[in-house]
């Protein structure tokens, strides 16, 4: 059998369905890393596929909430891609988070998803508000948390905010609905 987390990375949702097993593939899980197949899902360079293998695996129960190993989160994973589809996945994000996706949860190399996402340069910040507001619509997002190591995503989002005046208005929306 083929490795299900290598073919979820590369694959078209139809490859993928092919030898695809509802009851099994999505709770696949490598002893050696810890991941599952929804890390190779939203590791495929395709957004589309990307997105409709980890909708299907999300439908068929995959945990969004799994870290693996190394202390890598599906958010980290997703982030990290260079081609992505905001109308696409802002949905994902939203069903990544509501399944327990750790919203804060620092990578060593890149830090809070967050920060990932305020620091991605394929996008505008227009074309990002799906995604956006799938992270500040959540109230145990943690602004404080560090976007690099020397700074927090609080501290990005205010340095910037002349220039990137839509992240600094989602930010402080939410620090009042939270009563900051």
């Amino acid at each position: 059998m083929a490795d299900p987390i290598l073919s979820a990375k590369r694959a078209t949702l139809e490859s993928f369905l092919a030898d695809y097993d509802p009851g099994v593939t999505p709770k696949f899980t490598s002893a050696s890393t810890g991941q599952t197949v929804l890390f190779g899902a939203l590791a495929n360079k395709d957004p589309h596929a990307r997105a409709a293998i980890a909708n299907r695996l999300l439908d068929d129960g995959a945990d969004a909430a799994v870290v693996s190993s190394s202390g890598v989160s599906l958010l980290h994973v997703l982030l990290g891609q260079r081609a992505h589809d905001p109308g696409l996945e802002g949905p994902l994000l939203r069903r990544l988070l509501e399944g327990g996706a750790p919203i804060n949860k620092l990578d060593s190399r890149e830090g809070a998803p967050l920060g990932m996402l305020y620091r991605l340069s394929t996008l505008s910040d227009e074309d990002r508000i799906p995604m956006y507001e799938a992270f500040f619509d959540r109230p145990d997002l943690d602004l404080d948390a560090r976007a690099t190591t020397t700074h927090t995503i609080r501290e990005l989002i205010e340095k910037a905010a002349e220039n990137r005046p839509l992240p600094h208005r989602l930010m402080l929306d939410h620090d009042a609905r939270r009563g900051a």
